[in-house]
């Protein structure tokens, strides 16, 4: 018996959309676990200095988790394409902001180094999952005859 949902879970747009967003999910994960563990190990960090530095990894590392749910079968019960949207929206600004700020401080050569590799990985699996997600919404709109606009 032919499924609508099954076809489309399998359909080659969504498995892009899928694999990249499992690779932004890992990257996060090895980029904010890493952090938390280096600001944890930092005794020159004053108590709120590190309290709002890990508030920020939490809130990357739960989008993180809010997208293994969804590639966890959940995917269209939870609005993921608004969840992937505001995912990558935040990744790619989060960075492009705190990578030029980077570049721009007084601060040594090789963290500038380090901190652009992660700046550009980030972006460069963010913004082309974006624009995937976002055609796969269009496409999925157009299928179910609602307008092409309304997220």
């Amino acid at each position: 018996m032919f499924d609508p949902a099954v076809a489309w879970l399998t359909s080659p747009a969504v498995k892009k959309v899928r694999g990249l967003l499992w690779v932004l999910v890992a990257w996060t994960a090895v980029v904010w676990v890493g952090r938390t563990r280096n600001l944890i190990a930092d005794d020159q960090l004053t108590s709120s200095g590190r309290i709002w530095r890990i508030l920020l990894a939490v809130v990357f590392l739960g989008f993180a988790l809010l997208s293994v749910s969804a590639l966890g079968g959940r995917w269209r019960s939870i609005g993921s394409t608004r969840l992937v949207a505001v995912f990558c929206i935040w990744t790619i600004t989060f960075w492009a902001v705190r990578g030029t700020g980077i570049l721009f401080a007084d601060h040594g050569a090789a963290f500038k180094a380090v901190h652009s590799v992660l700046a550009l990985v980030s972006i460069a699996v963010a913004a082309p999952l974006y624009k995937l997600d976002q055609e796969l919404g269009h496409a999925v709109n157009a299928d179910n005859g609602r307008m092409v606009d309304d997220r």
